[in-house]
């Protein structure tokens, strides 16, 4: 079943197929883009609340660790700033050891942390009073004199904490170390050293736990691992190992300066937007496999009767021109189909008897203008004869008339020949000036500027010389002084450029863009200018044409481009246009 539908989705092309891949098309397709948000949508979501986990964990463990450390910080503050530590270090016991020994004691009781031999003193006044023995949690100076951290204390005022940057070790016991400064009226009188067990940190970050399969590491400021939990079911022991690429991190800093970095895997994360990948997918299946059946359902009834109806047409060809043949029952869609069809039938018999009779009509037409054909000669003999008459009648201006007029419609006709030598298109242009000037009575001027060589060139018959007709017709009607035409000539590369210039009334830019656009309705002689832009394209290309510069009262200048050709160039070009066409 599966098979059949499949095979019929992507190989046939009836119009029950089209159907059938049309529903399933817009059935699934707002599935997809739901699918595709939902998806990006979980994984955003699942990479928040990843970012969320690590951070909450992050901001548990450094306020669990500072909460630590400012108990200690805060137990230093009250050691520094107790007057009869202060004073009494300062006494000169060289010659007084009871009243030391009894300060000691005093010392031990204010500090009251208990400790053992094993485990480092959390609080040590290092004193700088050589006459004061050493206790319990006093000591000399001696012992911290060579320390960087200890020499920038001295010149810290009491309010100020300077942490080792090293974790200090004491029988195998790491602690985290701070100094601070004790001052008695701006002189440096003692230096008190705490150690804070870094198990106590450690303690901190574990509590508070590592996400899922994640990690919680502290380092310290040179990038050393302090301490790093879930290494057993992670498998990781080098911080070098934990990395952007395959860990969401993120980091914050504690009191003492030291680096806590939460690290969340990237894998966990995709595992999650594989889950969510693969629901989506099995359901999109099972989506899929129930629309392509209840798609295949309702196109079967759909077009069920249409393909009865197709397939009766395809076996009875007669059907087109006997739609009587053609039997509708019923009343639904496909039944108005039916019955449009039928009257498209019946119009196309009509159309097709129409086209008969027209096809008739015309090749009678043809056979009477075949008879009816003029031959050229009998209207040059005809002109030949009106000539000689004028002559014998001494009428010699009817006579240039007539001899301009044999000689303008020679070229023109040219025994049905569409092109001609420029030569010969100059020499038309000529003798229809003189027309012109007989039959207005006017003196129009027409001047020929030709570079060298461009006259041997062949161009198409009635090129410039509607361009000149509108000229004389349009620009110089009506001038009786000065009115002037000049064309000039020359070639640009493999071009030829002609300019056709007069000095008449000119155009408005809406005529020249109503022209230039096939859009002006006025003719020129049967050969308006609309024809020359047309045959142009037509046998040069869209890249020739023509160019109109026209100023109100200045007069116009039309510009026509064409390709350099011969006579076999251009009749090649020509027979190549026909046989498009």
């Amino acid at each position: 079943m599966l098979k059949q539908i499949w095979n019929s989705f992507f190989s046939a092309s009836s119009l029950k197929n089209q159907i059938f891949r049309n529903l399933i098309l817009f059935t699934t397709l707002p599935f997809i883009i739901i699918a595709i948000y939902i998806y990006v949508y979980s994984s955003q979501k699942n990479a928040k609340a990843a970012d969320d986990e690590i951070r909450d964990k992050l901001n548990g463990s450094i306020q669990s660790i500072n909460e630590t450390l400012v108990k200690y910080i805060d137990k230093s503050s009250y050691i520094i700033t107790n007057r009869y530590l202060i004073k009494n270090i300062q006494k000169d016991y060289s010659n007084d050891l009871e009243q030391m020994m009894y300060f000691l004691d005093n010392v031990s009781a204010m500090i009251g942390e208990p400790y053992s031999d094993n485990i480092k003193n959390p609080y040590i006044v290092h004193a700088f009073n050589e006459t004061l023995y050493e206790g319990k949690f006093v000591e000399g100076s001696g012992s911290i004199q060579r320390n960087e951290t200890v020499d920038k204390v001295k010149k810290l005022p009491a309010t100020e904490i300077a942490w080792e940057p090293d974790l200090t070790v004491k029988n195998n016991f790491r602690y985290v170390t701070f100094y601070r400064n004790i001052v008695d009226f701006n002189r440096s009188v003692a230096i008190l050293e705490v150690n804070i067990p870094f198990q106590a940190i450690e303690t901190g970050m574990g509590e508070i736990g590592s996400p899922e399969k994640g990690l919680i590491y502290s380092t310290d400021e040179t990038g050393r691992l302090l301490y790093m939990n879930n290494r057993t079911s992670t498998g990781i022991t080098d911080i070098r190992n934990v990395t952007p690429k395959h860990y969401k991190m993120v980091s914050g800093t504690i009191k003492s300066g030291y680096t806590i970095t939460v690290a969340f895997p990237k894998r966990v994360l995709d595992m999650k937007n594989l889950e969510t990948f693969a629901l989506l997918i099995l359901f999109f299946v099972f989506y899929i496999a129930v629309t392509l059946l209840a798609s295949r359902i309702t196109t079967q009834k759909m077009t069920s009767s249409l393909e009865s109806f197709i397939s009766k047409i395809k076996r009875n060809d007669h059907l087109l021109l006997q739609e009587d043949l053609i039997q509708i029952k019923g009343n639904d869609e496909l039944s108005i189909i039916k019955q449009k069809f039928k009257e498209l039938v019946s119009r196309m018999n009509e159309m097709y008897k129409e086209m008969v009779s027209v096809k008739l009509e015309n090749s009678s037409m043809e056979m009477e203008l075949l008879q009816a054909r003029i031959n050229p000669h009998l209207l040059y003999n005809s002109l030949s004869v009106i000539k000689w008459t004028a002559l014998w009648n001494k009428d010699h201006n009817t006579a240039q008339i007539i001899d301009a007029m044999t000689k303008y419609y020679r070229t023109a006709l040219s025994k049905g020949n569409n092109i001609i030598s420029i030569a010969s298109e100059l020499d038309m242009i000529k003798e229809y000036v003189t027309i012109i000037r007989y039959a207005h009575s006017s003196k129009y001027e027409l001047h020929i500027d030709m570079q060298e060589g461009i006259i041997d060139f062949y161009t198409l018959k009635h090129l410039l010389q509607p361009i000149v007709e509108n000229s004389v017709l349009h620009g110089l009607n009506g001038q009786e002084e000065d009115a002037r035409v000049t064309i000039k000539g020359y070639r640009e590369q493999s071009d030829i450029v002609f300019e056709v210039i007069d000095n008449g009334r000119g155009m408005e830019r809406e005529t020249v863009e109503q022209i230039l656009n096939l859009n002006f309705t006025a003719s020129y002689g049967g050969y308006g200018i609309r024809n020359v832009i047309k045959r142009i394209h037509a046998y040069y290309g869209n890249d020739y044409g023509i160019q109109i510069e026209s100023v109100i009262g200045n007069g116009t200048k039309v510009t026509v481009r064409i390709e350099a050709l011969v006579e076999n160039q251009l009749k090649e070009r020509l027979q190549s246009s026909l046989t498009l066409q």
